[in-house]
């Protein structure tokens, strides 16, 4: 019986901090990027990355929102290569609130190999980030 009950408490408390987990953010203060990543893009074509910051904090604050795009071989930035001309952007933690935004660039028509996205969210200490390598394609 002490057995049943040391395990029904072991699973109870195991289920809730996986269901923390899957809810969002806990209670200590965070911020989450949110962004629907294309699986490969043409050469030639344009997108509109759109991003999402969520949070759970109290304060305003001012943070910063970062897109790099780089060279997965040499990596080297391709930014000004892939007209990459926002990738700074700023926002305030408003509290219930969910910043938005979109980064648009261009896969250049003589660009070959995949590269790499890099979406870095920061307020103050508090940071997330998405690393993710994207291959490319011919155009058709």
């Amino acid at each position: 019986m002490k057995r049943a009950i040391t395990l029904f408490l072991f699973f109870s408390i195991c289920n809730y901090t996986q269901a923390q987990k899957l809810s969002g953010l806990s209670k200590k203060p965070g911020i989450q990027i949110e962004c629907a990543m294309p699986t490969i893009l043409s050469l030639g074509q344009s997108i509109k990355l759109k991003v999402k910051v969520r949070h759970n904090l109290v304060q305003e604050k001012t943070g910063q929102l970062t897109l790099a795009l780089i060279n997965h071989k040499t990596k080297k930035s391709v930014d000004g290569w892939f007209v990459n001309i926002f990738p700074f952007q700023y926002f305030t933690t408003i509290q219930n609130e969910t910043f938005e935004t979109e980064f648009p660039f261009t896969v250049p028509f003589d660009y070959s190999g995949s590269f790499d996205i890099e979406i870095v969210a920061r307020v103050n200490e508090i940071k997330d980030s998405i690393h993710i390598t994207i291959p490319t394609k011919k155009a058709k």
